[in-house]
């Protein structure tokens, strides 16, 4: 007759194997499924080999024209997981003064529950009142950072947009920008300015294109804009003729950017 008494007294952890040292058991990797939460990531674009714009396709701040605020700003998230919702991802908003560079001041947060992509739910778009120091301002940069804890990819939750713009009908073909520049980083940098994509890229001269400044530093460039007179007047009803993209890095790593929309309507 078995010990009953002996049986008893066992439990799951003191039936396990010698060699093991917890009662608690690990899940195999390959069935751990996490999510992976994104926004169009312009550091990404740029680590990546690619030209990034600063009007992002998944971020919405200005109504033209003229560029003026919209009142509600416009961010949308997806899950590019299909094998993991992302339940209870955080949406953290912040914003600076126009430039590349400049400070920047939290505006708050939201949650958002994204379905497994491929299925509804795993996009979404959000409305967020916009603040009335960014109407006060005009002219604005937006970072939206996407965070959630078992996020599987952590290079794509990044997006910001930073934009300005102008119709030829208001003041012509050739008109420049004042963009200040400043250095966030706590040393001595040299900063290089670009112009893209490529098919507008003549359009737009910087000056200077290359800085060098102290830690915090700042200075002002100027972005000069020639519409050829080649380009035809865009047909009526359109946004926008062309975008110029200006590209910052600093010491060859990204630090940000801006984007100037053109309407060719005159």
């Amino acid at each position: 007759m078995a010990n009953t008494a002996a049986l008893s007294d066992r439990s799951i952890c003191s039936a396990q194997p010698r060699s093991q040292t917890s009662c608690c058991l690990k899940v195999p990797s390959k069935i751990v499924h996490d999510p992976d939460p994104s926004i169009y990531d312009q550091q990404l674009v740029f680590d990546s080999g690619g030209a990034p714009t600063f009007d992002s396709p998944d971020i919405s701040t200005q109504d033209l024209w003229p560029p003026t605020p919209a009142p509600n700003l416009g961010i949308t998230v997806r899950n590019l997981s299909s094998q993991a919702s992302a339940n209870q991802t955080r949406i953290d908003l912040s914003w600076s003064a126009w430039g590349i560079g400049m400070p920047r001041t939290p505006i708050g947060s939201t949650f958002v529950n994204l379905a497994r992509a491929g299925f509804p739910g795993s996009q979404v778009s959000i409305s967020y009142p916009t603040p009335p120091a960014l109407m006060a301002a005009a002219l604005f940069g937006l970072f939206v950072n996407v965070v959630n804890p078992y996020d599987t990819d952590l290079s794509n939750n990044a997006g910001e947009q930073t934009v300005n713009g102008f119709q030829t009908s208001k003041g012509g073909r050739s008109q420049s920008f004042v963009l200040p520049v400043r250095n966030p980083s706590g040393s001595t940098q040299t900063i290089n300015l670009s112009a893209g994509p490529a098919s507008v890229a003549s359009w737009a001269t910087i000056l200077p294109a290359t800085l060098t400044l102290g830690a915090g530093a700042q200075q002002n460039v100027t972005v000069s804009v020639v519409v050829p007179a080649a380009v035809p007047v865009s047909p009526p009803g359109t946004l926008f003729t062309a975008e110029i993209d200006v590209l910052a890095t600093i010491g060859g790593a990204y630090l940000g950017g801006v984007n100037i929309a053109v309407l060719v309507d005159a």
